[in-house]
């Protein structure tokens, strides 16, 4: 989720705050992995609080593609700039 984060925040298709939001929750996930792994009662009471950060950035993903979608017209942009590159 972290490394998708990134990729959107560098992105122009997907507002920047989304790639924010993923990253966060991806660093989310690696702190209860971390947490279980070296203490598993710490992260077993760490878990509740941090999975709803991790479904924040997910489903804050999962609306916007579901209701507003990828900017189409600067998807065709870049795939026109891409294209040319190529020639």
């Amino acid at each position: 989720m972290f490394i998708i984060g990134y990729l959107i925040l560098r992105s122009t298709f997907l507002p920047r705050v989304l790639g924010v939001l993923l990253g966060i929750g991806g660093l989310s996930y690696v702190v209860v992995c971390f947490a279980n792994f070296l203490l598993p009662p710490l992260g077993a009471r760490l878990t509740p609080f941090i999975f709803p950060v991790a479904f924040i950035g997910e489903g804050s993903l999962a609306v916007w593609l579901l209701v507003k979608g990828v900017h189409v017209q600067r998807w065709k942009d870049q795939a026109s700039a891409v294209e040319g590159l190529r020639k």
